[in-house]
């Protein structure tokens, strides 16, 4: 296979007399960890090697998305604002990028332009240079504003598609929307993203050169992949041979598993089957090494390769939804019911209508699913979120939901969830008439969140506790803390070391 490649490749370069470069964008801050902790890492974490991952030649960096703000907010009790600033003054030359899902903010439900609008200007203003939008319904139209206001401050903007087997996703809807996305949006890269991992290599083959083709170099061709069924990786070179100018990666060990795949291994393949790729390999070994340590310190997981795993072509459940589906059913003692969990997640996914797997879809199928497995009776208890989506509140659905379960979930959803959505009102004046006189960041989150939450956000720490450090010196630093008394002896290549 890998001889194969190397001939696409070099006929190519034969063909246009140049090799062409592939860069690589990071999603370590962003997905990477969402992937495999759950969205639970710090800023703090972050900062330290911020400025080593700026060096490291990426093209753009995925900081942060409305799971990072959640997370943040809910578990962390720390001000994601506060995090793009405090990265953007260390990642000063690669350009930061923030996930926009949508007109869809805290609640998983649609707002108003005018809230969604003034969430993008304030990341902004906070320091994020590109925005990325993706609405999970492939419904451009939802993300008309968000593209404006982006657009009229300057940033630069990624159209995300979100893949799906499902019937009428075909190659040619993708190539519909990622043209519609240059043409009147112009938007200045388009991104493949298939964060259940379940594009195969054929369909790669197809879908790749058709969107490269209808967009041109009028845009970049971003290609998104995960490894749960083990094949991330493959997919993700095979995506470059066919016309990917970019690959979302995560820093190994924060990456495969639940998450991308690791940018030193797609760097070196990408060089070794003939492309040019401008990453520092010597500075992301040390990054690596940094989220190692850091995992390690604080019980924190990383990712390993998967083996191949077809079932997640009937889940299609995400990466990072999959990590946090598994602490809740943990948290809940129901770790026994995960593979029944899973298996009705596939079955209610086409019951209504095989949404794409990604925000808000995963939580509302799964939360379907969960009521389902624990009451016996299928759709006996359905969630508010569940009755709001087959009732058109999150849009057009592309695909009908099936119609005896969308009479069961109508006969037994709340009676409060009207059959027809309202529409939308502006937020922003009433916003600002109950909070006078705070800025607009925190007259943001306090919508989002509530005002209990914010009050108790606390400052990022900034201090040297999770710098890079050598593990002596760790050592040492523990000892030195440490209230009983012993002599210590190390030695090693170069050094020796006595202590009392």
């Amino acid at each position: 296979m890998l001889e194969h490649l190397k001939k696409l490749v070099a006929a190519e370069t034969a063909r246009t007399g140049k090799r062409r470069t592939i860069h690589l964008t990071d999603d370590t801050l962003r997905d990477g960890q969402q992937c495999l902790w759950a969205t639970r890492m710090r800023t703090e974490h972050m900062l330290p090697i911020a400025e080593r991952m700026d060096r490291a030649g990426f093209v753009s960096m995925q900081a942060i998305a409305l799971v990072q703000f959640d997370a943040s907010v809910l578990f962390l009790n720390q001000d994601p604002f506060e995090r793009i600033r405090l990265l953007r003054e260390r990642i000063r030359h690669t350009p930061m990028r923030a996930a926009i899902r949508s007109n869809l903010m805290r609640g998983f439900f649609p707002v108003a332009d005018d809230i969604t609008d003034l969430f993008v200007e304030r990341q902004i203003a906070n320091g994020i240079r590109e925005i990325a939008v993706f609405d999970a319904l492939l419904c451009n139209e939802n993300l008309a504003s968000s593209i404006g206001t982006a657009q009229r401050l300057g940033a630069d903007v990624t159209l995300g598609l979100g893949y799906n087997i499902a019937p009428g996703y075909d190659d040619a809807l993708y190539v519909n929307k990622a043209r519609e996305g240059v043409e009147r949006f112009g938007v200045r890269t388009v991104m493949l993203a298939d964060a259940a991992g379940i594009l195969t290599i054929d369909r790669v083959r197809t879908l790749v050169p058709a969107i490269k083709q209808a967009i041109g170099d009028r845009a970049r061709l971003e290609f998104n992949t995960h490894c749960l069924t083990g094949l991330g990786p493959w997919l993700a070179i095979e995506a470059a041979v066919h016309g990917a100018d970019s690959i979302l990666t995560a820093v190994d060990p924060l990456a495969n598993g639940n998450s991308l795949p690791a940018s030193q291994m797609i760097a070196r393949n990408l060089r070794e089957i003939g492309f040019d790729v401008e990453v520092n390999d010597g500075l992301l070994d040390e990054v690596g090494e940094y989220f190692g340590a850091l995992a390690e310190r604080e019980d924190q997981p990383v990712g390993v390769p998967a083996e191949y795993e077809p079932s997640h072509y009937i889940t299609q459940y995400a990466g990072g939804a999959m990590s946090n589906l598994e602490s809740q059913l943990k948290l809940a003692g129901m770790t026994d019911k995960m593979s029944a969990v899973l298996e009705e997640i596939g079955r209610v996914r086409v019951e209504l209508g095989s949404p794409i797997m990604v925000t808000p879809y995963p939580a509302i199928v799964s939360a379907q699913a969960v009521m389902n497995v624990l009451n016996g009776e299928r759709y006996k208890v359905v969630p508010d979120e569940v009755k709001k989506y087959v009732c058109g509140y999150f849009g057009d659905l592309p695909l009908p939901v099936d119609a005896n379960v969308k009479d069961k979930i109508i006969a037994n959803g709340s009676k409060d969830v009207a059959l027809a959505p309202s529409a939308i009102e502006p937020v922003l004046p009433g916003l600002r008439q109950r909070y006078k006189g705070i800025g607009d960041d925190e007259l943001l989150l306090r919508y989002m969140y509530g005002d209990e939450k914010i009050n108790a956000l606390k400052p990022t720490a900034t201090g040297d506790r999770y710098s890079l450090r050598h593990p002596v010196v760790d050592l040492v630093d523990g000892l030195a803390r440490s209230e009983s008394k012993a002599h210590i002896q190390m030695s090693g290549s170069g050094f020796s070391l006595s202590a009392n």
